[in-house]
């Protein structure tokens, strides 16, 4: 089984840079960001991506563009959220079952996994403010108010939520989430974000505890997080590129990363990629240095099919030979409805086994269906 060398990730991560070049961001399903060329607030109520959907969303992009039935104009005001003109209401729900091959008796989760359980609420105060709740199943909480206040579609946002950084991939397993903290429930955090989306791009800049998956601050030491976007096109290929950074200077130490992400979009074809380092200082000790990337490539069939291509890879220390792991996957999503997805992906995951991965190789098959409204 093909093993990921270091000459091979130094030249996947040449690729991803050399995309980035010119100074990105997307959220949620960031593939239809890149493909149509919008931030998130075309499609979620959450500027810098996921959660609730926008009216827009769920009555127009999904039943007329995304899904493989379109509805007849009649039905769209079936799919409304609104309680009333205040208050409207969301919710999802992901089921997903994990089989893993014999020879990974240490891979975990397998069978059922009831992983996503969420009902939103938005309270829209006026125009401009509203107030966001979404209980989920386990400690997947979010709240925050929204104020768009700023010019070019700003906003100021605060509470408690996912912060703006990279790539919010729908797959909360590709390994820029895992091993950076971005997998739910310990992805949200508590602060402030403010954010200005222009024509062209996106900057969004966040001062939060640095206790994800907490509510306070357990070490008095604020956390920030920045991100900055353009978006551009040359003759038929639309283009984002971006940045994105975090410092925490902690009690015990000090984390730090900072990546670049890309997108390219040309016709049918959407590739997305990131590439970040990670440095972490321990306190009286040397620090340790991590890279991890990973890459999305989606083909649309038709109208509500598309085929998916995936590869992930982490190193967790680039000194020293500690062991690594890369993973590619393959399958396809389909929305045979406007308010229901079915998933199946087939991964192979390669382990260069060390001290952080003892491991050994393993595949696996990953079958999900998402019910939203």
């Amino acid at each position: 089984m093909f093993r990921m060398t270091r000459t091979v990730a130094a030249f996947l991560a040449t690729l991803t840079m050399l995309t980035a070049l010119p100074a990105l961001q997307a959220r949620a399903v960031p593939r239809y960001s890149a493909r149509y060329e919008q931030n998130c607030m075309l499609c979620h109520v959450n500027p810098s991506g996921g959660g609730m959907r926008s009216s827009y969303a769920v009555q127009d992009l999904l039943p007329k563009e995304l899904s493989m039935s379109p509805r007849k104009p009649e039905a769209f005001a079936v799919l409304d959220g609104h309680l009333n003109k205040y208050v409207s209401i969301g919710a999802d729900f992901r089921n997903q079952l994990m089989l893993f091959s014999e020879s990974a008796p240490e891979a975990s989760q397998q069978g059922f996994f009831p992983m996503q359980g969420d009902v939103h609420l938005t309270f829209q105060f006026d125009p401009k403010y509203l107030l966001y709740i979404k209980r989920g199943i386990s400690t997947t909480s979010e709240f925050y108010y929204l104020g768009h206040l700023l010019p070019w579609d700003g906003y100021v946002k605060g509470g408690r939520f996912v912060p703006a950084y990279g790539w919010k991939f729908d797959d909360h397993t590709m390994f820029v989430r895992t091993y950076e903290g971005f997998a739910p429930p310990a992805n949200y955090d508590a602060g402030i974000e403010l954010g200005v989306a222009p024509k062209f791009g996106e900057l969004q800049v966040a001062v939060v505890n640095g206790n994800r998956g907490g509510t306070f601050d357990n070490d008095r030491r604020l956390a920030f997080y920045s991100s900055t976007s353009v978006r551009y096109s040359i003759g038929p290929v639309a283009m984002t590129t971006g940045v994105s950074v975090y410092a925490h200077p902690g009690l015990d130490q000090d984390d730090r990363s900072a990546g670049v992400f890309g997108s390219l979009n040309a016709g049918r074809l959407t590739w997305l990629g990131q590439l970040d380092r990670l440095r972490t200082q321990p306190y009286a000790r040397g620090p340790v240095g991590s890279t991890v990337s990973s890459q999305e490539l989606s083909w649309t069939v038709r109208q509500g099919v598309e085929a998916l291509a995936t590869y992930d890879f982490f190193d967790p220390d680039r000194e020293l030979k500690t062991g690594s792991i890369a993973r590619f996957g393959a399958g396809f999503k389909v929305v045979p409805r406007p308010f229901m997805a079915v998933q199946a992906m087939y991964r192979t995951t390669d382990v260069d086994p060390g001290r952080d991965f003892p491991g050994r190789d393993r595949d696996e098959a990953v079958f999900q269906v998402h019910f939203f409204y």
